[in-house]
This record gives structure tokens, sequence and C-alpha cells, in this order.
């Protein structure tokens, strides 16, 4: 099922519309449901598949992982172009933790508790995605390991082993669920975000508007709609890995210029506006610190913003990709732009419904 690309896209559009109709029932349906989604279907599949890796190791078994200490396995760059593009889906893996930004305001003392809780959500993201991620290459031979459903295929070997195979479709209905949870907390994040920019008159009134639950519908709904053409490239492109790298790709490109631009706008506002009394500060003094934090973040952005440009498959020309990733990165810069541009004063005056 894994490479069957009509069964990829249809699992997508009812996975991604059915988040998009939970969030238009507001943000307390849809974060308790998100909230045991991501428990039970990231959590408990990520430890039970690192235990059972680690008692495949403790018995002694064959081991598919290299592990000797050599220059070529710390940096396996037989084929520098894949491994660099392998790279950005590791990096896409922990992008995104900006967008529980939106729901700041509802946390309870958010001076202190909202660090606190972004902080530990990239160290549990990064711990259980290095861990899950060297746990598969250690069950599964490298020409067998699938990027799309690697993890589900390092399961089946390890239940296979203790005889207890009849836990696999429960495991990976956890995994699926925990998958739509994920979905559903992206969903309208960066939704609410762009919607209160609109509201200071950047976006028309037609996508201001909300409804009884204080969501933004017309541009949940908008967002549903683009986010479905997009799914059709499954059906174009003839490699499913090929086409899961591409949109990695394409998503990593678009969210290194977005991040570009956050690294320098919080530099610039700490000169510009150094007075302004914020939520959360970044510490070393006035401005150190924030050259640090932003200027590391700004260079590794950019990198990935160059790598992203390389095709991810053998079968994918690189001028036309570098060519169509480059007319994408335009097109959504250039959206904004004509956005702002065409604003008018009254639409800062309009109030939601």
């Amino acid at each position: 099922m894994a490479n069957s690309r009509l069964y990829i896209v249809t699992v997508i559009l009812v996975v991604y519309w059915s988040a998009t109709l939970l969030n238009l029932r507001g943000m307390r349906a849809s974060g308790l449901i998100s909230s045991i989604c991501l428990g039970a279907g990231v959590l408990v599949p990520a430890v039970l598949l690192v235990g059972l890796a680690l008692v495949y190791m403790a018995q002694g078994r064959p081991v598919q992982l290299d592990m000797t200490l050599s220059a070529d396995n710390w940096l396996p760059l037989n084929d520098t172009r894949e491994s660099l593009v392998l790279f950005l889906s590791f990096i896409f893996g922990v992008v995104g933790i900006e967008v529980s930004a939106s729901h700041a305001r509802e946390v309870h003392n958010v001076r202190r508790n909202y660090p606190i809780a972004v902080f530990m959500a990239a160290i549990i993201g990064f711990v259980l995605t290095l861990l899950g991620g060297l746990a598969v290459a250690v069950v599964v031979p490298a020409n067998q390991l699938d990027l799309v459903s690697g993890s589900v295929e390092a399961l089946q070997m390890l239940l296979g082993i203790w005889n207890l195979g009849w836990l696999l479709p429960v495991v990976a209905l956890l995994v699926a669920l925990g998958a739509a949870g994920q979905v559903s907390t992206w969903v309208v994040g960066p939704v609410k975000g762009l919607w209160a920019a609109g509201r200071a008159g950047n976006l028309p009134p037609i996508l201001q508007k909300t409804n009884s639950q204080g969501v933004p519908r017309n541009m949940l709904l908008i967002q549903a709609v683009l986010m479905s053409v997009v799914a059709l490239v499954f059906l174009v492109v003839p490699s499913v890995n090929d086409t899961f790298l591409l949109l990695t790709s394409a998503a990593v490109i678009l969210y290194a210029a977005m991040y570009l631009m956050l690294f320098a706008a919080a530099i610039r506002l700490r000169y510009t506006c150094p007075d302004t009394l914020r939520p959360y500060r970044v510490p070393g003094g006035q401005s150190w610190g924030l050259w640090l934090v932003a200027g590391v973040g700004f260079i590794t952005t950019l990198a990935c913003l160059f790598i992203g440009f390389l095709p991810p498959g053998a079968g994918i020309g690189a001028v036309p990709y570098a060519l169509a990733m480059l007319a994408t990165l335009l097109v959504m810069l250039a959206v904004p732009q004509i956005l702002y541009k065409w604003r008018r004063p009254e639409w800062a005056r309009f109030e939601t419904e």
C-alpha cells in the first residue's frame, strides 16, 4: 500500500480535510484530540520501536547498521547529493515548532511556561527522531529501507521475531493516529498567525471572517483546497520516494525563506525597538546572545535553502527541478507582497463575525 499512489493521495485528502473540519469546531476540541493522538500515536510507537531495537541488539542479533568508527560512517558522502537531500528530511522533522506561538496567549504564565514548553518539545522531538531513525537502521537493511514506511517495516520485523505480529495492525493504527494529530496541529497554527496579521489590515475582509468558535473558516478552507492540489503531485511523479523527497525539499525551501526573514527581523528589531516589552528575550546581554542564536540559525537555514535546490532523485533533471523550486519560491514570496501592496485602510476596521 505504501507504493500505491492513489491510496496515498486518498489518505492525505481524507486526513487533511478531517483535520480541517475538526479545527473548524474550535481550539478546545481540536487541542484535546491532537493531544490524545500525539501521545498515543507518537510516544507509544516510538518507545516501543526503540525498546525492541535495544532488546534486539542486546540478544546479539545481526545489526544492519555499520557502527565502525570510520569517517565514511560519520560522514556518509558516497553520494553527496543524496545524503544532503536526506539531511533535509531530518531538518524538516524539527521545523515548525514556532507554529505553537499562535497558541501562546492560551498558556498560563506565558512568559515562563511557554519558553520551557518549547525547549522541552525541541529536545524530545530531537531525541525521538534520532533514536527512532537509529532503531530503523539497526533492523532494516539499507537496500530494503523505504522512506515512507521505514518505521512500520522495522516494527514488523521486530514484532515478527518474538511472534508478536498480531500487534502490528494496532501499532500501525497508532502511528496513523499520531500522524493525523500532527496534521491537526499544523492545520490551524499558521492560519491563526496569518489571520492575526490580516486583522491589522493586510488581508481582505473575506479572509478575516471567523465562525462562531472564533476560527478563521475561509482561510482554513482555502488552505485545505491548496493542500489538496499539492497532494496530487503523488499522481504525477512515478516514484513515491521521489515524490516524498520532492515535497519535503519544496517545504524546506519555503520554510527556509521564512526562517531567514524571521532571524533577520529578530536582529533588526533588537536595535530599532530595543525598549519594547516582550514575553521572552534571548539571554546574552543586549545583543551578543541574539546575534549568536539568530546568526547560527541564519547560516544553517541558508545552507538548507541551497541544498533544497538539489534534485532528490536520480530520475529528476537538475535544471528543471531547480527552476521548478525557484518558481515555487518566487510565487510564494510574491503573494504576500501583492496582498500588502493592495491592502486598504478600511480592511483594518473589519470586525469578525
